[in-house]
């Protein structure tokens, strides 16, 4: 959710990296999903939401850690310093599969509750994991201090956006978007194929199911405002879907 320009949800989510890099150990969890293409292969795209996959940690000593750090002076005055407190904050789900949290941030000046999740999902972490610092210009542009934390790399979150398109109950075009994104940024295809090759025909047959009109609401809505008037259209729509499928037909031949 994005105001004046700025996304407050973003600045969370970085202040909320950098404090678990110092409470869980970095071998134990990777950022995923929209939040890593943001912070590391400069995505155009915000995220509400934070995901990580987590693995060894108890379930009662990672649900300790992680509201603890919500609920630390230190963290509640790093985000006051950016005009932010969490307003809610509720630990949704505490599972052996999904720890989450819900919480709704609140800016100075507005009324409005910003919701937003944080998730950590035991599975396997398969695929590359690097350990680097966040996107230094983005840092800069919200007046952060540096933030390293562990993130799945390009080819992996490839791998996992393919998945999610054709897994996913409800088609989302954002995976579609973040495809092509993650070609754009040279996600190396040789490196993918043998994971993918069977499952290329259906994230065919998904992308060619999507709509212009969802596209619209599921991502041109998240987009930095600079970018909002561009992919406000269906042309733009139909070649971000036709470039997609023409570079997965490719693994094909």
């Amino acid at each position: 959710m994005i105001f004046w320009n700025i996304d407050w949800t973003e600045i969370f989510h970085l202040v909320f990296l950098r404090h678990l890099e110092s409470k869980l150990a970095k071998n134990l969890y990777a950022l995923k999903g929209g939040c890593n293409l943001r912070f590391f292969f400069k995505s155009i795209r915000y995220s509400e939401d934070i995901d990580f996959d987590v693995k060894t940690v108890a379930i009662e000593t990672l649900r300790a850690k992680v509201s603890k750090i919500l609920r630390s002076p230190p963290f509640e005055q790093t985000l006051r310093s950016h005009d932010i407190e969490i307003s809610h904050l509720s630990e949704s789900k505490q599972t052996g599969t999904t720890q989450r949290w819900k919480l709704g941030l609140r800016v100075r000046g507005s009324t409005i509750a910003l919701p937003t999740k944080i998730e950590f999902s035991r599975r396997k972490m398969e695929g590359k994991i690097v350990f680097e610092p966040v996107d230094p210009d983005l840092i800069r542009s919200y007046h952060l201090y540096p933030v390293m934390t562990n993130h799945y790399d390009l080819e992996t979150a490839f791998r996992q956006k393919i998945d999610a398109l054709i897994l996913r109950t409800g088609l989302q075009t954002r995976d579609i978007f973040d495809l092509k994104l993650l070609l754009e940024r040279g996600a190396d295809l040789k490196l993918i194929s043998p994971y993918i090759s069977k499952k290329i025909d259906l994230a065919i047959e998904r992308i060619d199911e999507c709509h212009f009109s969802d596209f619209k609401g599921q991502v041109v809505a998240y987009l930095a405002f600079d970018y909002q008037n561009y992919y406000d259209s269906p042309k733009i729509w139909q070649s971000i879907q036709y470039t997609l499928i023409n570079s997965l037909k490719t693994l094909k031949k």
